[in-house]
């Protein structure tokens, strides 16, 4: 994906903190609107314009649509059918279980854009939980705060309504500090700690977190005097860690529990820990200890020490400060997964430099390929769809494929030859040595978009860059295992996606190709043109998927079956790059006999290379990837010719007829096939016969 850079993200930020606050204050009593100022946040944070809120509707509906009109009145609408899939979707479940609704974002979306996402997620859903309980208040008292005429509330009504006010102006807050200060827990930690002494008066907060290895408290920042500063920094070298175990002390009861307690001498309670006091100096008297959960687990313990006042925490203490744990468990929880994402992408970004070392062309490769000449006659064969790419040497390829590129784009678009070379260079460095899925069957598919181009005039300069960039990179990184494999044995890639696993890999290594320095072969689009680009390969990749394929299948067939295929239709273009990517990924099959012979052995040993390592880890294999059942090659070859591969070329061909030789050349190759069935029948009759024999029947 391609990250926003930090001055993209400082302006979503700063656009999403500029959204009118009153916006949310106002529409605590309109859960849809709720809903909706948080989503348009939402889609302000990631520059995302189109969006969709959908939330259960009556009996008769499932769902429906939230929309807001100019007037700024909320309304549902009956959902519509969409032509395309959302991007992203996140399902929007508040504390208790209860699921609110659905987000839809349609655009580009990135690993970072959906954490915030789901940041802001947990965020609405909480409003929409509390401003729920803050209304029962409000309809059990029989009174509501706006209207003037309504009559005065009790002074306890007054006071929880005021602490209320408080809460929800911090909680607006904390939004605005997760995403200023996301990557600085602990100055978030101070900021949570500032306002937890103010919304009960206390003298000093202490915050405890939770080691689940040893079973510890622990603390960096136990002693918080109350800086009414909330930008305090927070220099962590130096600092003392206070931890003792779960088993001693106030906040080791409550971590052990799960149970706040609201103590009014410490001393007089045995579970009270003095040696914390005596550590720091301080003499503690008054003690409200609450925990803080994420998903019903304790993750720490917030511990309020001495009243202001002399006394003791009242009850409503004790309903603000547990109403506020909540909330604070939210954003230490996203504060703490936040650091280990950050972490996580500071690992891998050196990670990526190490291997870009590697895994880029270097500048003698450059060079030799410069000085390289195409053949006159390879360049005429290659306008036809039976070249053999298998008989070019190891420079010849990328020199053809730079080659292929010019001949299509040359004219069209403005890029700098010596990227282009890189670019090519690197994407051959990138594929791996497995017997099939390589850089040669990566030249292959490429080199079937280019006479398709070629011979056509269906596509525009950006769609046929898109196909030509995608056929080449299809497979980039293949580790010659297919999807089921990755899921099965629960590889990391499988854990990170769960559709296309291999196709999702083979695109964003695509785009980590593109952003290495010096690669950018797009670099003359415009920002429209590159998102659109981007978003046309990342749709041709993952067409290669097999599974997909048999979808976009039947609704071009339905299509074409009715009489409605019109090139000028959106989804009909879509569909037919789709399968026309299915199309030359299979181009083997359509190739002349010795090189589908010749294609077929190395599947298969590829195959055979699976199903061993299935076999290894306690799996029977399927007969395709089982070496045991060789003999039953050319059956297999039959069926998927006959399954997969005609099916497809014959669909392509009726909406571009100049691939009709796919058709031909794959009936000849299938009859070839089928003598060899046959061939293997005769011989397996003829052993039977011979055995029966031997053993007198």
């Amino acid at each position: 994906m391609v990250e926003p850079t930090a001055n993209q993200l400082q302006k979503n930020i700063d656009d999403t903190n500029d959204y009118p606050r009153e916006n949310f204050l106002e529409a605590y009593k309109n859960r849809n609107r709720i809903l909706f100022e948080v989503a348009s946040a939402c889609s302000k944070l990631v520059g995302i314009e189109k969006f969709e809120l959908l939330v259960p509707g009556r009996e008769t509906e499932e769902q429906v649509s939230v929309i807001k009109e100019e007037s700024g009145v909320i309304k549902l609408r009956k959902a519509r059918k969409h032509r395309r899939e959302p991007n992203l979707v996140i399902p929007l479940i508040d504390p208790t279980s209860k699921r609110l609704g659905e987000l839809h974002f349609y655009g580009v979306v990135n690993d970072r854009d959906r954490v915030f996402l789901n940041f802001f997620e947990r965020w609405a859903t909480a409003c929409v939980y509390f401003s729920q309980l803050y209304r029962r208040h409000e309809n059990a008292n029989g009174h509501t705060v706006a209207p003037p005429t309504t009559p005065s509330p009790s002074p306890e009504d007054s006071e929880f309504i005021a602490r209320q006010r408080r809460l929800n102006a911090f909680l607006l807050e904390v939004v605005r500090s997760l995403f200023h200060d996301i990557e600085k827990t602990q100055l978030l930690i101070t900021k949570v700690l500032s306002f937890a002494q103010k919304l009960v008066d206390a003298d000093r907060a202490s915050l405890f977190f939770l080691d689940m290895r040893t079973n510890e408290l622990y603390s960096r920042i136990f002693d918080n005097q109350g800086d009414d500063d909330p930008k305090v920094a927070i220099v962590e070298d130096g600092i003392k860690e206070i931890r003792f175990p779960t088993s001693r002390g106030i906040a080791g009861y409550v971590a052990r529990t799960g149970e706040g307690v609201n103590i009014a001498n410490a001393y007089e309670d045995a579970r009270f820990n003095p040696e914390v006091d005596s550590q720091t100096g301080y003499h503690t008297t008054s003690v409200l200890c609450m925990p803080i959960f994420i998903r019903k687990t304790v993750m720490g313990v917030m511990q309020m020490v001495n009243k202001r006042n002399g006394g003791r925490f009242t009850a409503v203490d004790e309903e603000a400060f547990e109403t506020f744990a909540v909330y604070c468990g939210l954003a230490l929880h996203h504060a703490k997964l936040y650091d280990k994402i950050r972490r996580s992408e500071i690992k891998h970004r050196i990670a990526m430099e190490v291997l870009s070392y590697h895994g880029v062309c270097n500048q003698d490769e450059v060079n030799k390929l410069k000085k390289a000449v195409p053949q006159t006659e390879s360049l005429r064969l290659m306008e036809n769809f039976d070249f053999n790419g298998h008989a070019l040497d190891h420079v010849e390829k990328p020199l053809y494929a730079v080659y292929m590129f010019d001949t299509l784009f040359r004219d069209k678009f403005k890029y700098a030859r010596d990227d282009l070379i890189r670019f090519v260079l690197t994407v051959r460095k990138n594929y791996r040595v497995v017997p099939y899925h390589n850089w040669t069957h990566g030249w292959t598919v490429a080199h079937a978009i280019f006479v398709v181009l070629r011979k056509t005039n269906i596509f525009t300069p950006l769609e046929s860059l898109a196909l030509y960039v995608s056929c080449i990179c299809h497979d980039l990184d293949h580790r010659g295992k297919n999807n089921a494999y990755m899921k099965t044995m629960s590889t990391p890639l499988a854990m990170i996606y769960s559709t296309s696993v291999m196709e999702h890999h083979h695109f964003n290594q695509t785009v980590t190709i593109l952003q290495q320095e010096g690669h950018n072969i797009l670099q003359s689009l415009s920002k429209e043109e590159y998102q659109e680009c981007l978003g046309l390969i990342k749709h041709c990749i993952l067409a290669t998927d097999l599974a997909l394929f048999f979808q976009n299948k039947a609704q071009l067939g339905s299509i074409l079956k009715e009489g409605h295929f019109d090139w000028n239709e959106e989804q009909h273009r879509s569909l037919s790059k789709a399968v026309l990517m299915t199309t030359c990924d299979l181009i083997a099959t359509a190739k002349p006999w010795p090189v589908q012979i010749e294609t077929v052995s190395v599947i298969f040993q590829e195959f055979y290379d699976q199903g061993d390592a299935e076999r290894k880890n306690g799996r029977t294999p399927m007969a395709m990837m089982d070496r045991d059942k060789a003999n039953e090659l050319p059956d297999l070859q039959v069926g998927f010719i006959q399954g997969i591969c005609l099916q497809c070329f014959e669909l392509i061909a009726k909406i571009i007829p100049e691939t009709q030789i796919l058709v031909d050349r794959s009936y000849q190759n299938l009859n070839r096939w089928k003598e060899m069935s046959e061939e293997n029948k005769r011989k397996k009759e003829q052993e039977a016969i011979a055995d029966g024999t031997e053993n007198g029947v």
